[in-house]
């Protein structure tokens, strides 16, 4: 929907009256650490040049003095070009703005829509905050982690996908949190199933190589946005920073299978990704409201090759599977989805569970460059599963993160 800039629907106007008074109360109500002891953001964080390599910007000082145009351009439903977002993202982290200023900021962005150039932009901030301990590993890396939010209460479908892909030849950089709601997370899921979280960052770069897939737990890679947490506990509501998760994982993969919980979504996204200059993705949004491709009718894809986003629908009968309601694919507490997870990869999952996981699973093998025919990537993904291979490189990644005698 197109909008002017000097006006505004009604309903929009609402809602950021809402949201702006939920973040008016935290000015006298909420104490918000931005920073804590013993975490610090690399030398030069503040100090950027441009892609183009023009003269350096500070988001600190110079820019305090126009947040209040800032923010009124983002109310009248303008948008940030990408260095305005990217000092915005800097001055979040750097306590530049007060938790209502921050307050305010999160919920005219929310109140207005996403945007792809922004949302590019902040990654981009914050991926220059998570400098790798070493080199970079010249691996094609990929990854599966996606928004959530979808509130369907699946089992941990791009989890299982993970471990599958590796299976198959992939070498993914999983990339996920503890659950935000009520919902088990991908974190929760695998220190059930002995993953140490905490590894060493070394360890988990390590484990790539070693078992074909690692896993990168957020909070421990991404401390600047542990620090932002309390203030979004207490809005209350999903923000940018729900759509960022995915976009900022410290390995930079090349490619990456990226689910998302609204159509609305799918173009946003696959145009941060783009900015980010993606090799090749998939953004998909599952029928039914899934934030996975579903095995219960169309899925709307955004697919990015070649610099270029088109768009596409795919069925479960176009990789030869067969479609399934929504139920089938339920999860529960976290026993039950460790439960399910730990069958699904060892071969005994209902033929539902597998072939929603060989579905997305197929997806990433094509973004990886191992299988580039859908269908056959399907079926060497279930023949993975059913052989209990994906459980195998499960089991290599718990040694891999496995803390040292002593350690």
């Amino acid at each position: 929907m197109s909008r002017c800039s000097g006006g505004r629907h009604p309903a929009e106007t609402v809602e950021i009256g809402v949201e702006l008074a939920i973040a008016s109360f935290l000015r006298d109500s909420v104490d918000v650490p931005i920073t804590r002891p013993g975490v610090h953001l690399h030398p030069g964080f503040f100090l950027s040049v441009d892609s183009r390599g023009l003269s350096p910007f500070f988001s600190m000082v110079s820019q305090s003095a126009s947040w209040p145009q800032t923010l009124e351009h983002l109310l009248n439903g303008g948008v940030l070009a990408p260095d305005q977002a990217a000092a915005l993202m800097r001055a979040w982290l750097s306590e530049e703005l007060t938790p209502v200023q921050t307050g305010a900021f999160l919920a005219a962005i929310r109140a207005r829509g996403v945007n792809g150039g922004e949302l590019g932009a902040m990654a981009s901030v914050l991926r220059e905050a998570c400098p790798l301990p070493g080199a970079r590993p010249e691996l094609l890396m990929v990854d599966t982690c996606g928004t959530g939010g979808d509130g369907a209460d699946t089992f941990n479908i791009s989890t299982a996908v993970a471990f599958t892909a590796a299976a198959c030849g992939a070498h993914v950089a999983k990339h996920g949190n503890r659950s935000a709601s009520g919902k088990v997370g991908s974190a929760d899921v695998l220190e059930g199933l002995g993953l140490h979280l905490q590894a060493p960052a070394v360890q988990v770069i390590d484990a790539l190589a070693q078992a074909g897939v690692t896993f990168l737990f957020a909070p421990a890679w991404h401390p600047a946005l542990v620090n932002l947490a309390p203030l979004r506990r207490s809005l209350g509501v999903r923000t940018v920073f729900n759509l960022l998760g995915p976009l900022v994982n410290p390995l930079r993969p090349n490619g990456q299978v990226l689910g998302v919980a609204t159509e609305d979504l799918l173009d946003p996204m696959a145009e941060a990704l783009q900015s980010l200059r993606q090799e090749r993705a998939v953004v998909v949004h599952g029928a039914g409201g899934l934030d996975e491709a579903s095995l219960s009718g169309p899925n709307a894809l955004r697919i990015l090759e070649n610099g270029a986003v088109r768009s596409e629908s795919i069925t479960p009968g176009d990789l030869g599977l067969q479609e399934a309601p929504l139920d089938a694919l339920r999860g529960g507490d976290l026993a039950r989805n460790q439960t399910i997870l730990s069958d699904l990869l060892q071969g005994r999952g209902t033929r539902a569970q597998a072939e929603v996981v060989s579905f997305n699973c197929a997806l990433v093998l094509w973004v990886a460059g191992v299988e580039m025919d859908l269908k056959s990537g399907a079926q060497k993904a279930l023949s993975a599963l059913n052989e209990g291979l994906a459980w195998r490189r499960l089991e290599q990644l718990r040694r891999g993160l496995t803390p040292a005698e002593g350690g």
